[in-house]
């Protein structure tokens, strides 16, 4: 793509890395994907407009998600719904939530794969096999201290390594958003 300013080139690699994660946020929130694919590309365009009118924007990753939150209320707001009070009463939706838990938790064993082999083996026995820490611990003639320890340090490796690569938000001890960074914020930990 010649003739293209660093400008265009930023929004466009931008875009591609959080094309998936917006249409998914959009996918949530409307019944139909086609509207979910229109609307994703008023964002693009949005952004492409505000780009080319000489506006500098600084974190492309914020502005899109704050673009994209935008043309979905601009969309309700055309619709022109006729509104009802919400029932106070009503839980939150705690399934959105714990989806997001669940889809974010798939993603966690290629992290753990890269973690050195101490900390790799007890975080695959103990967290995604469920056996117990007494039960490694004797099975690899050490004290249960000594797992305990190694699971402690194997969490806070995986810790960084998601952290690195995925901006995650918490709400009630449950994943309530994610996106992953741009590849430059990974450094080599993204799978």
């Amino acid at each position: 793509m010649t003739g293209m300013n660093p400008a265009t080139e930023d929004l466009k690699d931008a875009f591609t890395h959080f094309r998936l994660s917006l249409r998914r946020y959009l996918r949530r929130r409307l019944p139909d994907p086609a509207q979910a694919d229109d609307l994703l590309q008023d964002v693009f365009l949005k952004a492409l407009t505000a780009q080319e009118s000489g506006r500098r924007i600084d974190n492309l990753a914020g502005w899109l998600y704050a673009a994209t939150r935008t043309v979905l209320v601009d969309h309700y707001r055309a619709q022109a719904a006729p509104t009802q009070a919400l029932d106070e009463e009503l839980p939150d939706d705690e399934d959105d939530e714990a989806s997001l838990h669940q889809e974010l938790s798939l993603c966690l064993r290629p992290f753990i794969e890269r973690l050195p082999p101490l900390y790799r083996e007890t975080l695959l026995a103990t967290e995604l096999e469920g056996k117990a820490m007494r039960a490694l611990a004797e099975e690899q003639g050490v004290s249960v201290s000594a797992i305990k320890s190694r699971a402690a340090r194997g969490r806070a490796m995986l810790k960084a390594k998601l952290l690195a690569c995925c901006h995650i938000e918490m709400k009630g001890g449950l994943v309530s958003d994610y996106h992953r960074k741009p590849m430059s914020d990974c450094a080599g930990g993204c799978v």
